[in-house]
């Protein structure tokens, strides 16, 4: 008995040293058992498949988008670069700044942005606090709340040519609704369309009938998703009626009045098709946008390279306004928030 278990004792301490060998040498150990190691699975080449597969359904997308915009920016900064007009027969010529000269020292083209900023600080204030005050009236729950909400989004519905055409119609000196109820009240007609000063007293009243709306929507929005507590709050604190809207409303609807400005202050800027319709851009240049302008140049006068130059300036402005816009009102959030 005492020589089996000093025998088992050195098989299994000779095995032993085996393997430590065999594990030294880089051969695995002699045992009945196999063990393969795998490596771990990272995931990586799962998702690099994923993202190949996605790209697949999304590049085409992308590369359209890119087609649409990217090469008319490029093309149109190209043109400012020309001299592509009916008189050389709508062809490239040599590069030139002189349309660059031209545009800084074209009256017209000031006038016309002159006219359109105008436009757009007086429409834009105008919509802003008329939608506010649309909002307001319809954040609590009133009879026939819902009926009025789809009533006051209409005018954003409808395409710029019909509403171009409709208040045409409206302004129509001898025809008109409007001037036909002045004149029954005994005030006479108005030259709505023939007078520089009133056309563009006219051309304002018709974009804030039509983007009210979209200013109503988005702070309509932004009123409905507010907190309770904090109006509540609000009023346990002994605030009433326009203090709460004064410190309480306005501060939290900030962020949400920031977008809809700076959305409606980029479409303002690009103002066309109810404009040519409405007035031509006329009584002479009173009412004719820079977009307008950019227009006439390059599809009436066949002056392409300037109507280019006028829109890439056009787009430089806007882009420069909009930058000082965002920068101004990210410290007055900054402001509100703290």
């Amino acid at each position: 008995m005492p020589r089996l278990i000093a025998r088992q004792r050195l098989i299994t301490h000779s095995s032993a040293k085996g393997d430590i060998s065999m594990a030294s040498h880089g051969s695995a150990p002699s045992s009945g058992l196999t063990i393969e190691a795998t490596p771990p699975r990272t995931g990586r080449k799962v998702g690099l498949r994923a993202r190949s597969s996605g790209w697949i359904f999304v590049g085409p997308t992308v590369i359209l988008l890119l087609l649409l915009t990217i090469f008319p920016l490029i093309f149109s900064f190209a043109l400012s670069f020309s001299n592509v007009s009916q008189d050389n027969g709508l062809t490239f010529g040599a590069v030139t700044l002189a349309n660059w000269r031209q545009l800084f020292a074209d009256p017209q083209f000031w006038s016309s942005l002159l006219f359109t900023i105008i436009f757009v600080v007086v429409s834009l204030t105008a919509e802003f606090f008329l939608g506010l005050g649309l909002a307001l009236l319809l954040w609590r729950r009133i009879p026939g709340g819902g009926f009025f909400r789809v009533l006051f989004s209409i005018p954003m519905m409808l395409a710029p040519v019909s509403i171009g055409f409709m208040w045409r119609m409206l302004y129509d000196q001898s025809y008109g609704p409007i001037d036909s109820i002045l004149r029954a009240l005994g005030l006479g007609a108005v030259p709505w369309l023939s007078q520089g000063t009133v056309a563009v007293i006219a051309v304002i009243i018709m974009d804030i009938w039509e983007w009210t709306p979209f200013m109503f929507l988005l702070l309509l929005a932004g009123l409905q998703a507010l907190p309770g507590e904090a109006l509540e709050a609000a009023q346990l604190d002994g605030a009433t009626g326009f203090r709460i809207v004064r410190s309480v409303v306005f501060p939290m609807l900030a962020p949400i009045s920031v977008m809809a400005i700076f959305l409606r202050f980029i479409e303002a800027f690009t103002i066309f098709g109810q404009l040519y319709l409405l007035t031509g851009g006329g009584p002479g240049t009173a009412t004719t946008s820079t977009t307008l302008f950019a227009f006439f140049q390059g599809f009436q006068d066949f002056n392409v390279s300037y109507g280019s130059t006028i829109a890439i300036a056009l787009l430089v402005i806007v882009t420069v306004l909009a930058l000082l816009y965002l920068s101004i009102t990210r410290r007055i959030l900054q402001r509100v928030e703290a």
